[in-house]
């Protein structure tokens, strides 16, 4: 029998709470550890129709990159989102559990799938750490191209497999790139580790009009989204827990697309 513990702990071997960032809430948000596992639910953000989807399948473990609880409640009104979230889950005996920054560090996590999918090589480590541990990256991430592109050329590359509409992004659209600086999400507090280190382009999510302005001459940066930056650890998730549990069958993503659209 598997236990939602068994699963925690297999998540955490790989991405321990302890690499969090101070201001983040991941582990276990909601529900009990010691019950038996019926089926996991992965997804990036958890939504009620997310529980919906989980009560649908049975799976008693929501998996989320996100918290839904990111800061303090003071209120349990009817017309909250996160005490519908709440509510529901808690009547359908259902555990929501989150692995965000931890897992943005992890080795084998946020910013490993996003450079893999985005054609790099060689991964090693955006922003410096004291920290030793082989599954550790941190936050962000460096790679690179097989060989030397124009950053027009390459961009289109990364709106094709990112499913973007649309790239904003400051720089020579002939210039030819290599060495690639990556953050999943929002991670344009790190600009300054990737020209410390010389890259040619950085990739990230949530770029303001005067963040461009401010690096333009220094690098390139360039805003592939939020969402999409993030949208392949779901599938990393799964692999985790499968690799570990091979005959734990009930395993489900969402198939979920940006709430943020474009017009």
């Amino acid at each position: 029998m598997v236990k939602i513990k068994d699963i925690i702990d297999c998540i955490e071997q790989i991405a321990p709470l302890s690499w969090q960032e101070s201001y983040d809430n991941s582990g276990l948000i909601v529900g009990e550890k010691d019950k038996e596992c019926k089926g996991v639910y992965v997804c990036l953000d958890v939504f009620s129709s997310s529980v919906e989807k989980a009560i649908e399948q049975h799976c008693n473990l929501i998996i989320s990159h996100h918290p839904f609880i990111f800061h303090s409640i003071k209120k349990l009104s009817e017309d909250n989102q996160i005490t519908k979230i709440l509510t529901l889950a808690i009547k359908n005996d259902i555990s929501i559990y989150a692995c965000h920054t931890n897992m943005d560090s992890a080795i084998v996590g946020v910013n490993d799938v996003l450079a893999k999918n985005l054609g790099l090589i060689n991964i090693e480590r955006l922003v410096d750490s004291e920290n030793k541990d082989a599954n550790y990256l941190g936050i962000g991430a460096i790679g690179y191209l097989q060989e030397e592109i124009a950053l027009k050329d390459y961009l289109n590359q990364v709106k094709q497999k990112l499913s973007l509409p649309s790239i904003r992004y400051v720089g020579n659209e002939n210039k030819r790139i290599k060495k690639i600086a990556i953050c999943g999400g929002s991670g344009i507090s790190f600009v300054n580790q990737a020209i410390e280190k010389n890259c040619d382009c950085f990739l990230t999510g949530d770029i303001k009009y005067h963040d461009f302005l401010t690096y333009e001459n220094e690098i390139i940066i360039a805003d592939i989204g939020h969402f999409e930056s993030e949208q392949f650890i779901k599938q990393r998730i799964i692999e985790i827990i499968s690799k570990k549990f091979s005959n734990f069958a009930p395993l489900y993503l969402t198939i979920e697309t940006n709430r943020v659209k474009f017009i």
